[in-house]
């Protein structure tokens, strides 16, 4: 019994330490974060994997195909972990993974594959060279990372300069690719785009002080952005339960709110309809990933053209 009592301890702190980095300066993501969509419509999701024996957590990426098939695609390598994903305007599907603890994070970008994935940067320690605090990818060749409030580009020839050094921004947020190739990023609550040297400020204030819906304390976080043919950006905005698509003109319209216990902190979307990450938060006194019951799990929806909602995967035991 003692065992499980420090097992059930350990859990618990961890699972709060994941949270807080969540929602601290240290990482704009979560280890459970995350939705793209390859170009043959299969939905890749980051959701934590299940807990092993020795009671580790261990960030992975799940694939669920066109037949609602569940495949585990990549493990982290170690644990702690995060996993970020992101794609770029091709569909090819990245994930940048973090594992360790300060001061000491091993840091790897991932080429995902429908049969494996390759390591295009492989255990980086050099935060110079590589941070996961968000990124994306652009025509395959040149890999965008922030760290703080800076933007770094790395080209093929792994050079790597700082971008949009006469600019000031709050701390660089997520990213993501538009379909003509534009990076759109998120500082503070702002938006902006980048393309061609020339950056573009979008919208601002977008945050809410005190959102009624607030999830738990210090979650008030946006966790994931997508860009569609037309320029409309949408925004899983985790700390209040909803789904944010902005028009160009900048009007902005809520057209999904997650009902209590489910929050949203994935989102992309794929031939005019708008796919949804979200997961429950564990009301038990220890949190559990993958139980129905009081615990942590995964649904992905969609809203169709004619917005409709519809769910296409619920976990059940």
């Amino acid at each position: 019994m003692l065992n499980l009592w420090f097992a059930n301890i350990a859990k618990f702190l961890f699972v709060l330490l994941l949270l807080s980095l969540g929602a601290s300066s240290n990482l704009s993501s979560h280890p459970w974060g995350g939705l793209v969509i390859d170009e043959q419509g299969n939905i890749y999701f980051t959701f934590i994997c299940p807990v092993n024996d020795d009671q580790n957590h261990y960030a992975c990426i799940w694939r669920l195909d066109t037949q609602n098939n569940l495949i585990e695609v990549l493990k982290a390598q170690f644990s702690p972990s995060d996993l970020i994903l992101n794609r770029n305007q091709y569909r090819d599907i990245y994930a940048a993974e973090r594992t360790g603890q300060h001061p000491d994070y091993s840091n790897t970008l991932w080429k995902i594959e429908s049969s494996n994935s390759n390591a295009l940067i492989s255990n980086e320690r050099n935060q110079a060279n590589f941070h996961i605090q968000t990124f994306a990818v652009v025509n395959n060749k040149d890999i965008y990372f922030s760290k703080g409030n800076k933007i770094y580009q790395r080209n093929s020839e792994n050079r790597v300069d700082e971008i949009l050094e006469d600019f000031s921004f709050e701390r660089i947020n997520l990213m993501t690719v538009a379909p003509d190739g534009k990076l759109y990023f998120m500082a503070g609550d702002d938006i902006y785009f980048y393309k061609d040297s020339k950056i573009e400020h979008i919208i601002s204030d977008l945050k809410i002080d005190n959102p009624e819906a607030l999830p738990f304390s210090g979650a008030n976080i946006f966790f994931d952005m997508a860009i569609d043919n037309n320029e409309n950006i949408y925004l899983a905005y985790y700390g209040n339960r909803q789904i944010i698509k902005i028009n160009p003109s900048c009007k902005k319209e809520i057209i999904l709110t997650s009902e209590e216990p489910w929050s949203p902190h994935g989102i992309d979307v794929f031939n005019g309809e708008v796919y949804v990450l979200e997961s429950t938060i564990g009301s038990g006194k220890w949190w559990k990933f993958w139980e129905e019951d009081v615990g942590i799990v995964p649904r992905i929806r969609k809203i169709s053209t004619d917005g409709k909602i519809s769910t296409l995967y619920t976990f059940k035991n």
